[in-house]
């Protein structure tokens, strides 16, 4: 069963059981109250027909007078049937031997128990009439009687009878507006379960960008909210796992294909080398295309097993003055610099931070190499501390990085210009190689770059000694 369902029948169930409940213990209770009420009416109304024969008797015999004196049947027929008129109740008196004296009441009277002060009752239903039946002692001239009194209450039945109607009516006009409001209130509680129901069969499918957003504040809306987070983490986990298998295929492609163009190139010079008769300078021409190409293959080798060592080993850091480094770097990059005719320009402002003085020369190297291979006229190499931040900064003039390259920049074998990184013996692997130092020293390469206008990258280290707080 649906849990709609459940929520509808339950709350429908319960609705009936309790209306139904209320309805017999007020109805019980106003009943028993309407008979104890009569009861009491006719208690009292018994104790005073039996005072008012008493009293007559007396007076109409002389027994206040002469207590000798006896009293007739008949003499007590005619006061009884007096009261009974006078007092409007049917009555009957019988002798100490069970013997009637006097009876107008019209249907069979029960065996009751008579006592000389109390009274006994009981409510006999006969033939659709209730009738309350009363009986006591009677003492006169030292002989005891039998006084049996009767009242109709069939009006009380027929009251709560009446009152049963009306609470049956009421009980079903009841159910069926809470049957509309319990269907109304399940649909709304569990519209936001169908919500997520559907959401969750789309996830399913395939579709990781649903979500459930709800008003409330209650449960439900907890619940929706810890599905949105969680579809929210399988969604960047999936896009990392197709992210990640995509760059596994490009990096499988690039890596074939890098391997392919030179052996391609080097098998084919070299197989003229061998089978053909040529000249001098055809010879020479033909080595210098296996050598360029070899040496292309060094290089790619070299990077990949960089990379590969960076993710093998725990490299210790050690507090460096940056100033010193950066002066060491641009010492080693000068005389390329100069054989390019690029001009090189170097500041090295103070501060201590921790490196890895070798992997992290490598990676300032390399933005520096690929800076000079941009096509720009000129290189500045920056520093600056703020705010216990030391900030190194690669700036060139040259050809600039497409926006829509600029995520993909640090993949391993991806170039954004693929001949020329040939034509400089590049494989791809550059940005990739520093982007892994860069992590390794707890930071990340920030690029910035506008086609056709240059490209800024920066590297933050936390500095470790240092009051200088100048613009980087």
């Amino acid at each position: 069963m649906k849990f709609f369902s459940k929520l509808y029948f339950s709350m429908l169930i319960l609705l009936t059981l309790a209306l139904a409940i209320a309805e017999y213990a007020f109805v019980s209770f106003s009943l028993d109250s309407s008979v104890n009420n009569q009861i009491d009416i006719a208690v009292k109304q018994h104790q005073q027909i039996k005072y008012a024969i008493q009293s007559d008797l007396y007076s109409s015999t002389g027994r206040f007078t002469d207590p000798t004196l006896d009293v007739s049947n008949l003499e007590f027929r005619r006061v009884a049937a007096s009261i009974s008129k006078s007092m409007n109740s049917d009555l009957a008196i019988c002798d100490s031997h069970g013997k009637e004296i006097y009876n107008n009441i019209t249907f069979d009277i029960p065996d009751l128990k008579s006592y000389e002060k109390k009274v006994d009752y009981r409510v006999i239903s006969v033939n659709k009439t209730v009738t309350l039946f009363c009986s006591s002692k009677l003492r006169v001239h030292d002989k005891t009687y039998e006084i049996i009194t009767t009242n109709d209450i069939t009006f009380v039945y027929d009251d709560a009878r009446q009152m049963q109607r009306v609470f049956f009516w009421v009980f079903i006009a009841i159910v069926v507006i809470g049957s509309i409001f319990a269907f109304v209130f399940s649909l709304f509680i569990t519209m936001p379960i169908k919500a997520l129901t559907r959401a969750g069969e789309a996830f399913m499918e395939g579709n990781f960008s649903g979500r459930v957003y709800l008003n409330s504040k209650d449960e439900i809306a907890e619940l929706a909210n810890v599905y949105n987070r969680m579809a929210q983490t399988i969604e960047e986990k999936i896009s990392d796992l197709e992210l990640a298998v995509k760059q596994r295929e490009d990096f499988t492609a690039a890596f074939a294909h890098e391997l392919k163009t030179p052996m391609t190139s080097i098998i084919g010079y070299a197989d003229t080398l061998y089978q053909k008769e040529l000249s001098e300078y055809e010879a020479r021409e033909a080595a210098g295309f296996i050598v360029n190409e070899g040496m292309r293959l060094e290089a790619l080798s070299f990077k990949l097993l960089e990379l590969m060592t960076l993710n093998k080993h725990d490299y210790m850091l050690e507090e460096i003055q940056m100033a010193d480094f950066l002066k060491d770097v641009e010492d080693t990059v000068k005389p390329a610099a100069a054989k390019r005719g690029i001009n090189l320009m170097f500041d090295c402002v103070p501060g201590y931070a921790k490196i890895e003085f070798d992997l992290f020369k490598t990676l300032i190297i390399n933005l520096i190499d690929n800076a000079m291979k941009s096509g720009t006229p000129d290189v500045a190499v920056l520093s600056g501390t703020k705010d216990g931040i030391y900030m190194i900064a690669i700036v060139d003039h040259g050809r600039g990085i497409p926006a829509s390259e600029l995520k993909r920049v640090t993949e391993a074998f991806y170039m954004v210009d693929k001949a020329r990184s040939r034509k400089e013996h590049g494989a791809g692997l550059g940005l990739a190689l520093c982007q892994k130092i860069a992590q390794i020293h707890g930071t990340q390469l920030d690029i910035r770059s506008q086609e056709g206008e240059g490209t800024a990258i920066r590297i933050r280290l936390r500095l470790i000694e240092g009051d200088l707080d100048e613009e980087a």
